[in-house]
């Protein structure tokens, strides 16, 4: 591979290295202006952005009103994600090679195993928007409710995972009601999910434009699939993680037409597969000894999932792991990075707002919520305070096993 070729198929990556560069470099050049807090955080305080929140809170009303429903959306949400992810759980664990993993770090790097790759500007934009609209519903809707702000600014995780803060008055937030707290510290989280829907709807509609009006067209979809050990894809060395763009010299639109395509191979037949480079790998199908049937032809799988051919059904293929890649028909390259920005928006605020909402590892403001909404049937504090610490712990449990990690540990149990 060339040194070109290299830059060209990495270039998210290394847009996503240079960016974690010159945070570093940011944080080292202004050292002194950042406390560290933790070990881990690098805090810059300021009042950025406090006479903007000082008037926005004067709208008491209509923030009453946004932050009580916030409260609602909060525990209901809460609520809701533990009713679909127990028994997601339940599914990962019986299943951990076949079952994605319900939580992935989102970061502008791609090809890690483990983690949601974006492209290094869409998260950038992304985090910081929301990252900032985030600390700022947080800053009026305490200021409406008469609690003061000491300070305000941004940070970093790590040096280089970007974060942004208020801080209030904490004896003035003590003494808020447990109504006014909840107000505050679910409001945030409230504005991503808002954010991320409006972001949702814009994205549906621009799209559907685009569409009618024969901007875009769409490419091949593109299939990754992998080699089971044994299988004859294996045996030819074919590589994980394969791209596959045409199947016998025909390209796909979607996951029917490539079901189409594999359903006359036969045992003993050649299959062709090319990638998304132009590399053609011809392997031969053979008679799968797992089905009784003389019609069923086998290549491989990974991860469980079947690239067969069988004349009485289809073969299987994850369709989250099939994209189909809009390309340009016309100069309208703004509109549709455009587009892509609405759908990344979308995926990381609700992301966002909904991970901030559970109680987990004693970071998040979901933390706090459950904190407070315990003490309304908790009056002891040493006993608040025990429960509190019992649901946090058993929750970042319970979320780490959700991730990729679960899906490894589980897998090595099976």
């Amino acid at each position: 591979m060339s040194f070109l070729s290299f830059v060209y198929s990495n270039e998210n990556n290394i847009g996503a290295l240079i960016l974690v560069l010159i945070i570093i470099a940011f944080v080292i050049v202004y050292r002194k202006r950042f406390s560290i807090e933790g070990k881990v955080l690098f805090i810059y305080r300021s009042k950025l952005g406090l006479k903007v929140m000082e008037r926005i809170s004067k709208y008491k009303r209509a923030i009453n009103v946004y932050s009580t429903i916030g409260v609602a959306v909060a525990f209901g949400a809460i609520a809701y994600m533990l009713y679909l992810l127990i028994p997601y759980f339940s599914l990962m664990f019986y299943h951990p090679t076949t079952t994605l993993a319900a939580f992935y770090p989102v970061l502008p790097f791609n090809g890690i195993p483990g983690v949601l790759g974006v492209p290094v500007l869409y998260w950038l934009i992304a985090i910081i928007l929301l990252v900032a609209v985030h600390e700022a519903s947080h800053g009026f809707v305490a200021l409406s409710k008469k609690i003061k702000l000491k300070s305000s600014g941004f940070g970093f995780f790590l040096a280089f995972l970007p974060l942004a803060f208020v801080e209030p008055n904490e004896k003035q937030f003590e003494k808020a009601s447990k109504l006014n707290k909840l107000r505050v510290l679910s409001a945030g989280s409230f504005t991503n999910i808002i954010i991320g829907l409006i972001a949702f709807g814009l994205y549906i509609l621009l799209s559907n434009f685009l569409i009618s009006a024969g901007l875009i067209t769409f490419s091949p979809l593109i299939l990754h699939i992998g080699s089971a050990v044994a299988g004859p894809a294996y045996l030819m060395h074919l590589p994980q993680n394969l791209s596959i763009v045409k199947i016998n010299g025909q390209s796909f639109y979607s996951a029917t037409q490539a079901l189409n395509l594999m359903r006359g191979v036969q045992p003993g037949q050649y299959v062709n597969l090319t990638n998304a480079s132009g590399t053609v790998f011809s392997i031969k199908s053979v008679f799968s000894t797992t089905i009784n049937s003389s019609t069923h032809s086998y290549i491989g799988n990974f991860t469980g999932v079947f690239l067969t051919a069988v004349k009485e059904q289809p073969f299987l293929i994850n369709p989250i792991s099939s994209t189909a890649f809009p390309t340009s028909a016309w100069n309208s390259q703004v509109l549709y990075w455009i587009d892509g920005l609405l759908l990344w928006l979308f995926l990381i605020g609700l992301g966002l707002g909904l991970a901030n909402l559970l109680p987990i590892f004693y970071i998040t403001d979901g933390c706090k919520i459950v904190n407070v909404g315990l003490s309304y049937v908790i009056k002891d504090k040493k006993r608040l305070m025990a429960a509190t610490n019992y649901i946090i712990i058993a929750f970042s449990i319970f979320v780490l096993l959700l991730t990729p990690l679960g899906s490894y540990l589980f897998a090595l149990i099976k």
